[in-house]
């Protein structure tokens, strides 16, 4: 009896997840996204996102030369596999490139996106898409983006994209152009977004970092939807960064409304990215952060998750460990107590079929 149990366990898994290897990858990252930021969705909502991941572990997010992180060391962790210095992008601490995750998928033909609520030269998608020794150098990182083949770009920071650097501002008529040579579209706006058919874009919709979950028009969800409609439709699978931007924003500010209304507009963002890969089978989604900001702790409101109140610590970052959750082939990797290099390791494993 027991081995029929067994093989019916066996048989279910594989219908679930046929595939080995996931041909695609969809990482989410919370940035300063601690437990407590996770619990204010978890506790106000029955139906929140994170409670959908069986398979859930935490980060160990300590840089190589400081126990606080911050995002650029803790992004490249997660693009690369190996710790580096505090405020390098993608290089080691001799300042020397690291191979990033999406340097790998070009090289298996997938294609490769980024969807982020700051601007896209800004330290986390700056991680996946360039290298520096300093986060700093944005109109270099900008310049790395545009050559790094990426296939989806959403975001802000059009101010960084000068096609004629002797000029202050942003020239969106000159960028459409340089663009198109390169085979991609413009969209300066969400409104010309939502009508996308290129199949390699930048969307570039704010001079700097989009606005706040309750001053755009837009949700995160109705960016990662554009960009996995195009990605999706590479045969040889593709590799997605999302980065829930602001959480960080909040917890600088100390600002409570400000982090629960930006944790909101991150997990459906992950509810539709988990729909997608429930449906797809072929999709290995991790969800985790860079750091945890703050220092937060929720210290007053109902069992049913209304009126909360946040507490901080501080206005900087701590070395408290952030959750991580997946779903998806290989998900069971991503379990347990974990450094944050070791989560970038097993992707690039991922991204090779290891």
């Amino acid at each position: 009896m027991k081995k029929y149990i067994i093989l019916i366990i066996l048989l279910n898994t594989a219908f679930l997840f046929p595939a080995k290897h996931p041909k695609n990858i969809i990482i989410m990252i919370g940035d300063g996204m601690g437990v407590a930021q996770v619990s204010t969705s978890v506790l106000a909502n029955p139906n929140s996102a994170f409670r959908l991941f069986k398979n859930t572990g935490f980060s160990i997010t300590y840089s190589a030369n400081k126990l606080i992180t911050e995002s650029a060391a803790g992004a490249t962790a997660l693009a690369t596999g190996f710790k580096t210095k505090n405020r390098s992008i993608s290089v080691d601490t001799n300042d020397k490139p690291l191979t990033t995750l999406f340097e790998v998928a070009k090289k298996k033909n997938m294609k490769s996106g980024v969807v982020v609520l700051c601007s896209v030269v800004d330290a986390t998608p700056a991680a996946f898409t360039a290298h520096s020794p300093d986060r700093k150098n944005k109109y270099d990182i900008a310049h790395q983006i545009l050559t790094s083949d990426c296939d989806v770009v959403i975001g802000g920071g059009q101010k960084y994209f000068r096609v004629d650097t002797s000029k202050d501002a942003f020239d969106a008529d000159a960028f459409k152009s340089s663009l198109v040579k390169s085979g991609y579209s413009f969209y300066p706006t969400f409104d010309k977004l939502t009508h996308a058919t290129g199949k390699k874009y930048f969307a570039l919709l704010e001079n700097e970092d989009l606005p706040k979950a309750t001053e755009r028009k837009y949700s995160l969800k109705d960016l990662v939807k554009k960009a996995i409609e195009s990605l999706n439709e590479s045969k040889t699978g593709f590799v997605l960064m999302i980065e829930g931007s602001q959480i960080d924003f909040a917890g600088h500010e100390n600002n409570s409304q400000y982090m629960i209304d930006e944790v909101k507009d991150f997990a459906e963002a992950v509810g539709f990215v988990y729909d997608f890969a429930s449906k797809d089978k072929e999709t290995l989604v991790v969800v985790t952060a860079d750091h945890e900001t703050g220092g937060t702790g929720i210290t007053k409101g109902n069992t049913d998750g209304s009126n909360m109140e946040l507490s901080f610590l501080l206005k900087g970052h701590t070395a408290s460990m952030v959750p991580v959750f997946s779903f998806g082939p290989e998900s069971d990797k991503f379990t347990g107590i974990q450094q944050n290099s070791d989560i970038g390791k097993k992707l690039m494993n991922c991204v090779k079929g290891k």
